[in-house]
């Protein structure tokens, strides 16, 4: 029997501040309009960023990535279910049995600053006691089916309480790629649009291109013998499965102390950014050797990234960063006192969101947690490999590094879900053990799917 490893939380911030149906038979008109047996990719937004999205389409179907898009509008007029997220979900069925699409790409997020939705979400229930029992999942959106081919609602006692911990019984492994860009304004579309149709165009051979940068600290202060700088080693597995790459490493241990270092680094041009340090829906902290901390990444310096057109893979292995349902209207709810509503949820945007939409800089898109996120210290199997790079938060990040390094995946979209496939075959106690469970239901891509990594060449 394997051992439970003693873990704690990645990135405790004080959360009272701002620190931190049945299924319709319907063809749909969109598919009506495709031609061909098959389709590799759909994009569905509001009918409001139509326009904006075109470019996006066109480029995709340039480069043999067979591309449609499909309205919210239509899916809700069209498809039946309980709500709008449900009716999805059996679109995103009915086109994996009709065109055997491999890339669900969701573009819309919260309508401004507003609480309406342009791309609705799914609340699940878990538990973890540490916060926000209630958090989105995208996977919902991924994971169609149970028992081979039963659509699974993520309801099965049928209570309307979706992923309800204990209650419900869940498959998990998702069916399809998929990936979000929370935009919540056409303006942000354009950016988002403008900017991968700019990587996968241009980036093919650029050296800036082989670098990668890594950033990491003494996260549990103290403990964690043999490996006592749990961030860091953690960077280190991910950097070892980069063969070929200049990898530049902002460590604690090496000094690290302020924003301008990374900054620096990433404005320089690097193919891929991880972080594995302590977290907040704004921001990144840096645990230091003397157990102080420094903000190496925040919303407010993010206009100082002058990357344009060397955007890097960003992997953010922290809590919150991409908790994309922050909004400034949220003060309405905080002020009345709603549960698990903290004056860091009413802020404009999380920090994985913002580094992704940011104008000619930042990330080409972002890989982190919505949630808390989990880490362990020490290495308790004496396999001497550090266990916060072999369970929860730290296996998913590292992951990403070794499907692409080691494996050869190339589509942003097939590293996240293999990811959440290899950690479910390694610990098939996300069905029975809640942290798990949290840790594959949180994280989540904030791009497209179907970036092909590196640019087309």
């Amino acid at each position: 029997m394997r051992k439970i490893l003693p873990i704690v939380v990645i990135g405790i911030v004080i959360l009272s501040g701002f620190g931190a149906g049945a299924f319709s038979e319907k063809r749909t008109h969109g598919m009506q309009q495709v031609s061909g047996n098959g389709e590799d990719m759909v994009i569905i937004a509001p009918q409001v960023f139509e326009k904006q999205l075109g470019p996006l389409v066109d480029h995709k179907n340039s480069y043999g990535v067979s591309t449609f898009l499909k309205t919210m509008e239509e899916i809700n007029d069209e498809y039946e279910g309980r709500d709008s997220a449900e009716k999805l979900k059996y679109f995103i069925k009915d086109a994996l049995e009709t065109y055997t699409i491999s890339y669900v790409l969701l573009v819309g997020g919260r309508k401004n600053q507003f609480l309406q939705w342009h791309v609705p979400v799914r609340y699940v229930q878990l538990d973890d006691g540490f916060s926000y029992p209630t958090y989105m999942s995208d996977l919902y959106f991924a994971d169609i089916y149970r028992n081979g081919d039963e659509f699974d609602d993520w309801d099965s006692d049928g209570d309307g309480i979706f992923a309800e911990w204990g209650e419900d019984d869940l498959d998990l492994v998702p069916d399809v790629c998929i990936g979000r860009l929370p935009c919540r304004n056409r303006f942000e579309v354009k950016i988002v649009v403008d900017k991968i149709i700019e990587y996968e165009t241009n980036t093919y051979g650029e050296s800036w291109f082989q670098k990668a940068v890594f950033v990491g600290g003494d996260t549990f202060a103290g403990i964690g013998d043999p490996f006592p700088y749990e961030g860091e080693e953690t960077c280190d597995i991910a950097a070892s499965y980069l063969d070929g790459f200049e990898t530049n490493k902002l460590y604690a241990s090496q000094g690290t102390s302020s924003d301008e270092e990374l900054i620096e680094a990433v404005s320089e041009g690097c193919g891929f950014v991880m972080t594995r340090c302590r977290g907040g829906s704004d921001r990144v902290r840096l645990p230091l050797l003397d157990e102080s901390e420094v903000i190496i990444l925040h919303n407010q310096i993010v206009p100082k990234f002058k990357n344009k057109d060397m955007y890097p893979v960003l992997v953010l292995g922290q809590c919150w960063n991409a908790k994309f349902d922050v909004c400034l209207l949220n003060i309405l709810r905080y002020l009345r006192n709603e549960s698990y509503i903290y004056e860091s949820d009413c802020i404009p945007e999380c920090i994985a969101w913002r580094m992704t939409r940011k104008l000619n800089g930042g990330s080409i898109a972002t890989l982190s947690n919505i949630n808390t996120c989990y880490g362990a210290f020490g290495d308790n199997d004496q396999n001497g490999i550090p266990d916060d790079a072999e369970l929860y938060g730290g296996f998913l990040a590292v992951e990403v590094f070794r499907l692409y390094g080691d494996e050869g995946l190339q589509t942003l979209g097939e590293i996240h879900r293999q990811s959440i496939e290899n950690y479910i075959a390694a610990y098939p106690a996300v069905y029975s053990n809640n942290i798990h469970c949290k840790s594959i239901q949180e994280w989540t891509l904030l791009g497209d799917p179907s970036l092909m990594i590196g640019g087309y060449p």
